[in-house]
């Protein structure tokens, strides 16, 4: 048998009900040498009977089953068990677009020094479980954020690509670690990783996946998916940027004194990121003082060159206009400031 041209890493645990739509994306795809990795995460309806049937005993497909619960065995198991050198992440309630994993593939042969090549998603709900504007707006923001450099720039704002629009080269977890478990999210966690040892990440301009929100999300109901968590997650990592980039060097002030920005402040300094002050626009807080650290007027905003800025103001509408009117003061994003929501 040839070797596989991809293979796919498709964790599920009582998916029958969308399962469906998954397995006859995976058969339409223009590219057919590929290889289905499927892995069995203690489930307890007929998932599994239901991809033999919808996939009639192809010998393209291999099934696993997890010893320990959690989508991290999965994934690290079929990263272990996959035939290809390029991996493809998939869940079981999404859709591929029919040309997904030529796209991607192709992209990786001819640029060989990526490590991990995403996609455009579209955004969708089923049918009957109407959600808030949430993630559709982080859809909307994560579609936008395109270039490589942005990729890299933006993410300690939001994880900048959607875990299962990926495809990445299996060197990648002998060479810096697999999924790992923990009080965070896992692809965001790894992602950090990656890209702070120098992994290159890029992203099609083509919406390749439907990306199905849904009631029994992950990042619904387990707490790892929570702010702080992801919060926790990148605090190091940005440490770690903010090294390398000599900003540690310079006077940080952060922008934002609310509930939030708060215990933010505080996830920062566990890190040894040491802030000098706080900019904030509620007089009520103008001139006081948290955990020893003076609140400043924002109308009295000067930045200095040894000065830089750390966001952590979180809502869309308000990051719109600290970023206008930070830009309207010619100052750059990554060079005089960063955004840590």
């Amino acid at each position: 048998m040839n070797r596989p041209a991809v293979s796919i890493i498709l964790p599920y645990r009582n998916a029958s009900k969308t399962i469906f739509r998954c397995i006859d994306s995976i058969k339409s795809q223009t590219l057919e040498n590929w290889e289905l990795i499927a892995i069995n995460d203690q489930s307890t309806d007929t998932t599994e009977k239901k991809i033999r049937n919808l996939i009639n005993d192809d010998s393209r497909v291999k099934y696993y089953s997890t010893s320990k619960p959690g989508i991290v065995s999965a994934l690290n198991l079929g990263v272990e068990r996959a035939n290809s050198d390029l991996l493809a992440r998939m869940d079981s309630d999404d859709a591929m677009h029919p040309l997904r994993l030529e796209k991607q593939v192709d992209f990786l042969r001819k640029h060989p020094k990526v490590g991990v090549i995403a996609a455009k998603v579209c955004y969708k709900i089923n049918k009957g479980e109407p959600f808030g504007k949430g993630f559709e707006e982080y859809v909307k923001w994560s579609n936008s954020v395109l270039e490589e450099h942005k990729i890299s720039l933006y993410r300690f704002e939001e994880s900048p690509i959607v875990h299962p629009s990926v495809v990445f080269r299996k060197m990648l977890f002998k060479t810096y670690g697999g999924y790992r478990n923990g009080p965070f999210p896992e692809d965001y966690e790894l992602w950090l990783r990656w890209q702070s040892r120098g992994v290159r990440i890029c992203k099609l301009k083509d919406v390749l996946l439907d990306w199905y929100d849904g009631k029994e999300r992950a990042s619904r109901i387990e707490t790892r998916y929570s702010k702080p968590c992801f919060q926790l997650a990148k605090a190091k990592y940005l440490k770690a940027w903010l090294d390398e980039h000599k900003h540690h060097q310079k006077k940080l002030i952060c922008w934002g004194a609310g509930k939030v920005a708060k215990a933010q402040i505080r996830i920062l300094i566990k890190n040894n990121i040491l802030v000098k002050g706080i900019y904030e626009v509620d007089p009520r807080k103008i001139g006081k003082h948290f955990l020893g650290i003076p609140i400043l007027d924002v109308k009295d905003f000067n930045l200095q060159i040894t000065e830089f800025i750390l966001v952590l103001t979180g809502s869309r509408n308000a990051k719109d206009k600290i970023k206008h009117f930070l830009e309207v003061k010619n100052l750059v994003y990554g060079k005089h400031y960063i955004f840590f929501v």
